[in-house]
């Protein structure tokens, strides 16, 4: 008896082949009998068919030989066991189809299990060794509870498998996670490190920037008596003059107010003398009436205290401009001003600086309120009044010009001077650069003037030809930023 016959003798009667149908379509475990003996087939199918694992049942796929096998994987990649004979078209057809497997497809996930009518000590050594089998089964040694267990087994080893292998990316994303978070981490450290050395260098930022701002008004507040002493001959010239006059006039005034009284004191006196007739009594009064000229002592005593008002006035004007230079502001007050006040309030205080070289033209537009810090403005247009006035040799013409376009005003400041050579147009707003001759400038006047029209988002420009004199064009926005103030 051979030893398939003895392998068939084990189970019931050969069912029809043809009669053995696949389960349902509902999920189930696909299992691949490979042999070219129909037999083998008909009898593992009565093994198996009924056959249910983790209750699934099985869905039986015939092939009979190694091409059809290969083709049958091909169709069927989700197959999860293979039952194998080895010798079929060729004598080691299945053997092949185990490298096709593994090697070709690279399907390390179905199981492979061989099922041979040839025994032999070695021939299972050397399979086992050289290819990747699971297991390793004689048909003679088979019994439907054998196979029964085999595949079992192998199915369930295939269910651990797909575990583990939807398994692995999950675990695969968790460690990439750890490392991402634990990097992540390190990152969050070093950019809090970061932040810490940001916030201490804009710490020390913002103490170096109190200290250039505390810095630069100091040397603005310098700049501005600087400038007034410089111009202090001057100043005190504009304030001697109605000062003199209207001491002046209190001296004429004094003599005025004596004789007034004497004649007062006269009339008083014939008032008072009853003893004799009036006319005789008032003649004295009369004659001394007469000697001081009443009617012209009268007018002249108006037009003295006209003047004297005004000179006072003029003294009072000249002070006030000059505490308006003076003062130091320890805060800076934005509010809307009327750029033609300040210009004014400069012309009192440089006008002694002006009035010997040039003839000053004012052509004053309309212009509306401006948002800015006048007295530092005033500052901008001392410093160009004066180096306009400096720029003229003998005699020459200084024009004001003003008026606004948009959310703009603009203040020129012409003369007829000398001009800038074009060396000299590159530095003009450098700190300490001055043509003057030692003691008549600090060179900071155009460089303190250019960071205050900065400071007021405005913008100061120069034309200027040599031989024809200088025009600066200051131009300053109507309402400043919001987020400047």
């Amino acid at each position: 008896m051979s030893t398939e016959d003895e392998f068939l003798a084990l189970f019931a009667p050969e069912p029809d082949p043809l009669a053995a149908t696949d389960v349902g379509s509902g999920p189930f475990w696909k299992v691949l009998l490979v042999d070219d003996a129909q037999d083998i087939h008909a009898v593992l199918r009565l093994t198996l068919q009924d056959m249910v694992v983790e209750g699934l049942p099985l869905q039986l796929i015939d092939a009979y030989s190694a091409i059809e096998a290969e083709a049958m994987l091909a169709k069927h990649p989700d197959t999860a066991l293979i039952l194998l004979d080895v010798v079929m078209e060729t004598n080691d057809a299945g053997l092949t189809l185990v490298k096709h497997v593994r090697q070709n497809l690279e399907n390390r996930m179905v199981r492979i299990v061989l099922l041979t009518g040839q025994p032999g000590y070695t021939l299972q050594r050397d399979v086992v060794a050289n290819y990747e089998i699971d297991d390793y089964r004689l048909k003679s040694d088979l019994t439907a509870d054998k196979l029964f267990t085999c595949v079992y087994a192998e199915l369930r080893t295939y269910q651990v498998l797909q575990s583990l292998e939807r398994k692995r990316p999950i675990e695969k994303l968790a460690i990439d996670l750890k490392l991402a978070n634990a990097q992540l981490n390190i990152e969050i450290g070093e950019r809090q490190h970061a932040q810490e050395v940001a916030d201490a260098q804009m710490h020390d930022l913002t103490v170096l920037n109190k200290q250039l701002k505390d810095a630069q008004n100091q040397l603005l507040q310098s700049e501005k008596l600087a400038s007034i002493g410089l111009l202090a001959a001057g100043v005190a010239h504009e304030i001697n003059n109605p000062v003199g006059f209207v001491s002046s006039n209190l001296g004429t005034l004094k003599e005025y107010v004596g004789e007034l009284l004497a004649l007062i004191q006269a009339y008083e006196t014939a008032q008072a003398d009853t003893g004799k007739d009036s006319p005789e009594r008032f003649a004295a009064a009369d004659a001394l009436k007469a000697s001081v000229e009443l009617d012209y002592l009268k007018e002249d005593v108006l037009s003295l205290l006209t003047e004297s008002q005004d000179g006072l006035d003029r003294v009072k004007k000249i002070i006030q401009s000059l505490k308006d230079f003076s003062r130091i502001e320890t805060t800076e007050t934005w509010r809307c001003e009327d750029l033609h006040k300040g210009i004014e309030s400069t012309l009192s205080v440089v006008w002694n600086e002006l009035k010997y070289k040039c003839d000053v033209h004012k052509e004053y537009g309309e212009l509306p309120q401006i948002e800015c810090v006048l007295s530092h403005l005033n500052q901008v247009f001392m410093n160009l009044l004066v180096n306009a006035a400096h720029a003229i040799k003998e005699h020459g013409v200084l024009t004001i010009r003003t008026g606004h376009a948009g959310d703009e005003v603009w203040v020129e400041i012409a003369d007829t001077g000398e001009g800038i050579s074009p060396e000299n147009m590159l530095h003009i707003f450098d700190p300490f650069f001055t043509t003057k001759p030692i003691g008549k400038g600090t060179g900071l006047g155009l460089s303190l003037s250019y960071g205050i029209v900065e400071k007021h988002h405005g913008r100061i420009r120069v034309d200027s030809q040599v031989g024809k004199g200088s025009t600066f064009r200051v131009c300053l926005p109507i309402q400043q930023p919001a987020a400047s103030l």
